[in-house]
């Protein structure tokens, strides 16, 4: 049908009338020959009985006398009719007496076995059995079995009338049809022609001509309604048009005053603004931006986003950090954005990113750099003057080493203690202490031993009692072995927090290079105990790393306060599903980053840039010393600690970068 679907609508109503008509018919033709099929069957069947019954009657006299011969003879007279394929007469016991077969299949036919009364089609066959009486009594069988030749004959005849029917009556129905069709789709067509000339010349004062009374008049005048309200609705269109393109004039001058003082704002400020829009194309930014940036002259007027960014990127310090931020913004595009970027020849800008709103929607974000290096300088001065002091401080104040060293040290202690109490509750309940009993059972018989063991009920289970108490004493061993060496991993772990803060403003540490997996697994065995006990699930992420050129000590006393930290947090929250996340992983090619992630109380925004601060604390029983030291520490490496959460109940994330060579030994 899809072949006719453009085709016009003459063809169509010809297509109709000559489908219908062919249909009709062929459904007639399949009935009578339906009819036909099923009345030759039924005659067949008729036939081929009364000839069986025929037959019977004649081998009656075969049958009673057992003389296959008559029989035979009877059956060979079947050769006048060529539809007999097979013929077979049996005894009242079911055995072959006589048979007849067509020349053309006796090589492979072979006597089937009786069967009931009855007859059926089968693979172009008809088979009959009908049983074979006199005087009442039943004394054999005959089997008949026709080709269906004939019907198929017949059914070719019939086809071919169909054919020839049908090929008539679609000459018929196409003569019949092409005259019609005139009649009924001429006033069809004059409507179409109407519509497509309004259509194109956009004229709604022409009508169509209506020509009858029937449901196509109905539908001119119907037409030609529809045609007087669009030449109305087209008039007051106009008008309308006409008066919203002087409204749109007027608002655009508007626009255009609004815009000048917009832009006199944006200019006139101080900062330097940058506007993109969802997608992160540049949409405009103001003169400062460009005085701020050195932006050439060719990429203002090229205005090209890429060159762009290359000009802004080759200015700065760190690249990839801003890249970062940058992308880190299309994963968060509804998230204020604010940092400080440092610039190659020292420069330092505040970056703010604010995203903006239209009607709830999300529509772009503006930028706003300000440039703050004098002040950023003074900053510089300043806090080089107050580390001095806290350098001082910390070297002369004896008070302040104290207590770092209290609270590394306690930190460990607590693994200590739990490592110490596991090591006694063991051997408080050791079974060792039964071998004294087991001593003074064997003293009490010192003559006969021997007896005592092979023939006394108690001193026959001495042996199995030694075998199990043995391999319970070996596996209290190994436990306690395994308890003392983390006992033992714990103390050199004090030793060398005593060791840094001794030489804190001496001589650094032994400088190793460490994989930084085995680093992180020693910081999670000295935490294991309390996290065992707190119920805290311990997730390991580790990727491959280079190793690390550090000073142990120092990155186990950072590693071990951020995961005692993790299980403080955890037990602040009350969640049942305590779980801490080590994640070990590189940061490009010249850092490892480990993370300490937990789903505790999480951090409030206000607080993460003061948590590393000396004395801040939000424990309750907190000093203030672990992270601040932490940090101090890691700078001291040559990395970094920082810390990321979403807010109070989402947990928070504390990440140690360190480079694999610190950078004052990068030229060895």
């Amino acid at each position: 049908m899809r072949l006719f679907q453009n085709a016009s609508i003459q063809r169509k109503q010809m297509l109709a009338i000559m489908l219908t008509s062919i249909v009709a018919l062929l459904l007639a033709c399949a009935g009578f020959i339906t009819y036909e099929i099923m009345s030759y069957r039924t005659e067949l069947v008729w036939n081929l009985t009364s000839l069986a019954q025929m037959i019977g009657d004649t081998s009656s006299g075969a049958l009673d006398f057992n003389d296959p011969k008559p029989a035979e003879d009877t059956l060979s007279a079947l050769r006048v009719r060529p539809n007999i394929v097979a013929a077979c007469i049996y005894t009242k016991d079911g055995s072959p007496f006589a048979k007849y077969v067509r020349s053309d299949v006796a090589a492979g036919f072979s006597v089937p076995k009786q069967e009931a009364d009855g007859h059926r089609f089968t693979y172009g066959r008809l088979i009959l059995f009908h049983g074979i009486e006199q005087k009442g009594d039943k004394i054999g069988w005959i089997y008949l079995e026709s080709d269906l030749g004939r019907l198929t004959a017949r059914l070719k005849e019939y086809a071919m009338i169909v054919i020839a029917v049908v090929l008539a009556s679609m000459l018929a129905a196409f003569l019949l049809s092409s005259k019609l069709q005139r009649w009924l789709s001429e006033p069809i067509l004059q409507l179409a022609k109407t519509a497509r000339a309004v259509a194109l010349e956009k004229n709604y004062s022409l009508r169509a001509t209506k020509k009858n009374q029937d449901e196509l008049g109905m539908l001119t005048d119907d037409f030609n309604a529809m045609l007087n309200q669009i030449q109305q609705q087209d008039a007051a269109l106009q008008s309308a048009n006409e008066s919203l393109e002087k409204r749109v004039e007027e608002r655009t001058q508007e626009l255009e005053s609004s815009l000048s003082l917009l832009h006199a704002t944006v200019e006139s400020t101080a900062d330097g603004i940058l506007v993109v829009d969802r997608k992160g194309k540049v949409v405009t930014y103001n003169g400062k931006f460009v005085a701020m940036w050195l932006v050439p002259a060719p990429v203002i007027v090229s205005r090209n986003d890429d060159e762009l960014l290359a000009t802004m990127t080759d200015q700065l310090h760190n690249p990839e950090g801003f890249l970062r931020k940058v992308r880190e913004l299309d994963t968060h595009p509804d998230a204020p954005s604010f940092d400080l970027i440092e610039f190659k020849d020292g420069k330092v800008f505040e970056r703010y990113s604010q995203p903006q709103y239209v009607k709830q929607e999300i529509v772009g974000r503006v930028w706003n750099f300000r440039d703050i290096s004098e002040r950023k300088q003074a900053e510089v001065k300043l806090d080089n003057l107050h580390r001095q002091l806290q350098d001082a401080s910390r070297q002369a104040g004896m008070a302040e080493v104290a207590t770092n060293v209290l609270h590394n040290i306690g930190n460990v202690l607590n693994s200590v203690n739990v490592s110490s109490a596991l090591v006694s509750e063991r051997v408080r309940k050791s079974k060792a202490a039964n071998l004294n009993k087991l001593a003074i059972l064997i003293q009490e018989h010192p003559h006969d031993l021997a007896a005592f063991l092979t023939n006394d009920p108690k001193g026959m289970q001495v042996p199995g009692y030694l075998v199990g108490l043995a391999a319970q004493l070996t596996q209290e061993q190994a436990e306690m072995l395994k308890e003392l060496q983390s006992l033992g991993a714990n103390i050199e772990h004090i030793k060398e927090i005593v060791a840094m803060q001794q030489n804190y403003s001496k001589i650094s540490g032994l400088t190793e290079s460490l994989a930084v997996v085995d680093l992180v697994e020693d910081a999670i065995r000295m935490n294991n105990a309390a996290l065992v006990r707190h119920d805290v699930q311990l997730v390991r992420e580790y990727s491959e790393t280079s190793p690390v050129l550090v000073e142990k000590h120092k990155v186990l006393q950072i590693l071990v306060n951020l995961i005692r930290n993790s299980k403080y947090a955890l037990d602040e929250s009350g969640r049942a599903d305590r779980r801490v996340t080590v994640r070990v992983a590189k940061n490009g090619g010249d850092f490892v980053r480990v993370s300490i992630i937990d789903n505790g109380v999480g951090i409030p925004s206000q607080n993460l840039t003061r948590i590393f601060e000396h004395g801040f604390t939000t424990r309750k029983n907190g000093h203030g010393f672990g992270l601040h030291s932490g940090a101090l520490a890691a700078r001291e490496l040559g990395g970094t600690l920082t810390a990321y959460s979403d807010g109070p109940g989402t947990g928070a994330s504390f990440v140690l970068e360190l480079p694999v060579v610190p950078k004052e030994r990068t030229h060895d």
